[in-house]
This record gives C-alpha cells, structure tokens and sequence, in this order.
C-alpha cells in the first residue's frame, strides 16, 4: 500500500477501522504500545518501532529517537506522567514516526505544549492530531457530548476514563468540536500558565493571550480567591467584568498532583461581534 502523502486524520481513521473491525473487549482503552510496535512491523519493516520505555527526559515530555544504525526506532515517554498522560504521549510520537520519520532521521522531541497542541510548529500539531483522532475518535465522542452539550467537569472526565488520557487532553478534544463558546484555563499560583478556546469563543474574542507574559487571574474569580470548593467546581456564575465583559459560568478545581488549577468557562450563545473581550489583550 502506498501511504504518501497521508495526513494525521486518514492516518487515524486507517487505525481506527482496524480496531473497529478487531472489536477489542476495551476498545477504546487499546494497548497503544503494541499497536505502533506491531504495525510498524508490518508495515514499514525497514524501519520499525521495537521499543516503547520510560526515560528522564529534562524539559522534554516525549521523543522518537532512532537507534544507531537509522533501522529501529524507539519511543520514550518523560518519566512521572499518568497513565492517560503517558498513553497520548506515545500516541503522538507514533504520529511523528508516521508522519514526520523521513524528514527528522536524527529524532524529534516533543515538549508538553508540543504535545497538547499548544504550539505554532505544525509537525507538533500534525502530531497532537493524529493522536486525539486515534485515541477519541470523533464520531463517538460526539455521541458522548453532543457538539451543543455543556459538559461539566465528571462529564468530560468520564471520557478521559472512557479514552484512557488525561482530563486536559479530553477537554481540548471537547473544545476542538464543540459549538459552544467555552475555554479551558491552566493557572499556577494565581497566573494563568496557558488557555485554550474554542472556535466560536475564539473568534468572537473570548481568549486571554499569555504569549506576552504572564497573566493574573481575575481577582473576583473562584479560581483567583482561590476558593477550589465543590460548589467551584461543579460551577458558579459570574456578572459581567469578572473574566470578560459578559456573563460567564466558571467551574474550577485545584490539581494537587500537578500543583496547577483548571478552570472550565462557559460563555453566552451570541456574545454579539463587536463585543471585545476583557482580558484578551491583556
């Protein structure tokens, strides 16, 4: 089979028929080790994948590193990331090995905003998507919550339990499809470290820009009073002027295993298209 010039996505679908087909008891919660081990094997035997393993990788999440004699190649992941985590890590340095071997023969690594997607490179996003298509495919995460669905935060960690990957990745699948206006914010000691929008919040200004430096969470915020109480996290609604010049409903929570909190917003159906948002250019 002649696979040039195959994307991240057809890419996917090729895995993802394979296991449709194959019906796994846990379907969605495969052996991603095996499956880039086994299929490289088989369809690139010149070059195959024939180890996955753990290493200290300083400043570096994941990497595919070919083996001395350019034949083999392995995959590592950094050492201390959860199960979920750790599984998407492997699923997107498959994707470079798929996509991206030929033209990197000396290895890529792969930061953590490389891997969630958070980057302009675009062999890292290529990477990013090929592993939310493979492990949460589109057309049953839909089924999960609908593209119109308002999911709090046990809603999307039950697909994160579905997928096998973390929360965070769960949500950026959610925020890539839906047709809400909502963004994921990540903050470290009262400053959002990174955000994610999602198409419609994008484009009509709902995103608070951190590529200036950092930024402070609202001070009036559950996330900003540092108040991580259930009634935070299964979320309370704020007026005008506490994250953007609209009414937003925020659920938040504080992550002691990465010592960081998520905060979930949802926003209003029609923001209107002159209405600039209040952090945005901050």
């Amino acid at each position: 089979m002649d696979f040039e010039g195959w994307g991240p996505r057809r890419w996917a679908s090729h895995f993802n028929q394979m296991l449709n087909l194959a019906n796994p008891p846990d379907r969605y919660r495969f052996d991603i080790s095996a499956l880039a081990m086994e299929t490289s094997c088989s369809l690139f035997p010149e070059d195959p994948i024939t180890k996955v393993g753990k290493e200290e990788l300083d400043g570096f999440a994941g990497a595919l590193v070919p083996s001395a004699s350019r034949t083999r190649w392995g995959i590592v992941y950094g050492a201390g990331q959860s199960r979920g985590r750790r599984r998407f890590t492997i699923a997107h340095e498959f994707g470079h090995y798929l996509l991206h071997r030929k033209k990197y023969p000396d290895g890529i690594h792969s930061s953590e905003a490389g891997i969630d997607g958070r980057t302009r490179l675009q062999i890292e996003r290529e990477a990013n998507e090929f592993a939310s298509w493979l492990l949460m495919p589109l057309d049953d995460f839909r089924r999960q919550v609908p593209p119109t669905g308002k999911p709090d935060f046990d809603v999307l960690g039950d697909c994160a339990e579905r997928y096998d990957v973390s929360l965070v990745a769960a949500i950026l699948q959610w925020l890539r499809y839906t047709e809400r206006r909502a963004l994921l914010v990540v903050s470290v000691d009262g400053f959002v470290k990174w955000s994610w929008s999602s198409e419609r919040a994008l484009t009509t200004g709902a995103f608070i820009r951190t590529s200036r430096g950092p930024v402070e969470l609202p001070p009036a915020s559950a996330a900003g009073r540092e108040l991580f109480t259930p009634e935070a996290r299964s979320g309370v609604d704020h007026p005008t002027g506490v994250w953007f010049d609209e009414p937003a409903r925020e659920l938040s929570f504080k992550s002691e295993r990465y010592d960081a909190a998520y905060t979930l917003l949802h926003l209003g159906d029609d923001p209107g298209w002159n209405r600039v948002a209040r952090r945005h250019s901050l």
